[in-house]
């Protein structure tokens, strides 16, 4: 289901470009790309068979690490939504979380405090 997952996270990430912040842009089947504003930086976000991965490229500004915190758990949240919420048999899903399904909190752990 890596279609449908790419096609609901590119639309988050698009809906996060209305900002002027960030300018999102699909790479290639499985790539995500987000580039910041400033150009001083920007992200990948690529989904395998098994995992969903984040790349950084560039020498990121201060502005730039602080507003990809912010994205990046928005994408966590999204992600969460598309694991756990509303009435979805678990077989139906885009994307399951292997046992013990912590893995959005662990990335969660590894990111900058969000947004309150």
């Amino acid at each position: 289901k890596q279609g449908g997952l790419r096609f609901a996270l590119g639309l988050h990430l698009v809906g996060l470009q209305d900002k002027g912040t960030w300018r999102a842009n699909q790479a290639s089947e499985n790539v995500l790309d987000m580039f910041f504003k400033d150009n001083s930086a920007m992200f990948s976000l690529i989904l395998e068979d098994d995992a969903i991965v984040i790349d950084r490229f560039g020498r990121p500004s201060l502005a730039y690490v602080l507003q990809e915190s912010l994205v990046l758990h928005s994408v966590l949240d999204e992600i969460n939504t598309l694991a756990f919420e509303g009435d979805i048999e678990d077989e139906n899903r885009l994307l399951r979380l292997e046992e013990p399904g912590d893995g959005i909190e662990k990335a969660r752990d590894t990111l900058p405090a969000r947004k309150a």
